[in-house]
């Protein structure tokens, strides 16, 4: 099967789920719960409640519809390449940019915050000599991508193809359900936030990560996309914002958030983790396949605007770490309630992210990597 060079909704897929990538980020930093490399403050029930339900809208399909949107355009990308330049240009394109933020940007967000924001005297020449602050941060989607391609690759020579038409509601609620079921299983051991050492995979979102690598592959082979109508799409759409505006804050409420805290959505035995489990997987799963409804019906064009936006997506997911520690940086004074802030910032932070992004790809030899 013959794709074209840029589908155009799937560019502005990009820029959409990376533009929500940065916004997650600095929710974060100002308020919702989890884990960034700078939080200026937490907040409290009720107003953690819209924080909570963005961050976790987020976490339930941005990341996962990156790994299926990557594996879709595996095997044209070989096809057309050949596995030796495919393999070049892979490591090329994301192990550079692993190995970059791994040992300069991570080391260089780390310092931002200790100099700026806590006042230490640390020098970043320090911190690059010796390596303080090192991690993949959230490039952990790069290494994990990496190690899926190279898994697919050394089965790619049984030439397995699975031939499946597009799954009906039923297959896609039963699949929802597993999904569930496993994380929520995962998660009784290892609760949400648990990252592995060094990696920073988080193994409690992995199920839904590899599944839809898998179902990347399989979509193109069988040219899902193309099945999923603009009135497919617009009811799946219209459910995950039933389950996102209703379903999350009475599970939220119900569940004891306002009085026990959030521990037991995100891990143990318990009935909050497992309806917490099943809830982001449904949201997920709609998510994923409505936009791909909505986008090709509203946004399957480009202009200038849109084309330099996602030219310089990836680079916003590369750099936009030490971006928005800096911004906090120079925010830090700044006496605002901490949702004010967040919205009052959320644009610079896009604008900055996008423009950086795009002026390092100006940089001779960047383009092809970043």
């Amino acid at each position: 099967m013959n794709i074209p060079a840029r589908i155009f909704y799937i560019d502005n897929l990009r820029i959409f789920l990376i533009s929500l990538v940065v916004l997650h980020h600095l929710s974060i930093t100002y308020g919702a719960p989890g884990d960034w490399y700078y939080n200026e403050s937490k907040a409290g029930f009720p107003e953690i409640l819209p924080l909570a339900m963005f961050v976790a809208t987020n976490q339930s399909f941005f990341m996962g519809m990156f790994f299926f949107v990557s594996a879709f355009f595996i095997l044209p990308s070989l096809n057309r390449k050949g596995t030796g330049r495919f393999i070049r240009e892979r490591l090329l394109r994301l192990g550079v940019p692993l190995l970059f933020f791994y040992f300069v940007l991570a080391p260089l967000t780390a310092f931002i915050r200790s100099r700026f924001i806590s006042g230490d005297p640390v020098s970043l020449t320090d911190y690059w000599i010796n390596q303080h602050g090192v991690g993949f941060g959230p490039l952990w989607f790069v290494e994990a991508l990496l190690i899926f391609t190279l898994i697919f690759l050394l089965i790619k020579p049984f030439k397995i193809k699975i031939i499946a038409p597009f799954p009906g509601t039923t297959r896609i609620l039963l699949t929802i359900f597993l999904v569930g079921l496993l994380q929520f299983i995962i998660r009784i051991w290892l609760p949400v936030g648990w990252s592995m050492p060094f990696t920073s995979f988080q193994f409690p979102f992995f199920v839904q990560y590899i599944l839809l690598f898998a179902l990347g592959i399989v979509a193109y082979q069988n040219n899902w996309l193309a099945s999923v109508s603009f009135l497919k799409g617009k009811n799946w759409f219209i459910f995950a914002q039933v389950l996102i505006f209703v379903g999350f804050p009475l599970l939220f409420v119900f569940g004891g958030k306002g009085e026990r805290g959030i521990d037991a959505f995100m891990g143990g035995f318990s009935w909050q983790n497992f309806a917490y489990a099943l809830w982001e997987q449904l949201t997920g799963f709609s998510l994923i396949i409505g936009l791909t409804g909505l986008f090709q019906k509203y946004f399957n064009s480009q202009n200038k605007v849109t084309g330099y936006l996602s030219g310089s997506a990836y680079g916003v997911f590369v750099f936009h770490a030490p971006i928005l520690v800096g911004i906090s940086a120079i925010f830090v004074s700044w006496q605002a309630f901490p949702v004010i802030k967040l919205v009052a910032l959320a644009p610079v932070a896009l604008v900055l992210c996008f423009l950086i992004a795009g002026l390092v790809k100006k940089i001779p030899m960047a383009g092809k990597v970043f």
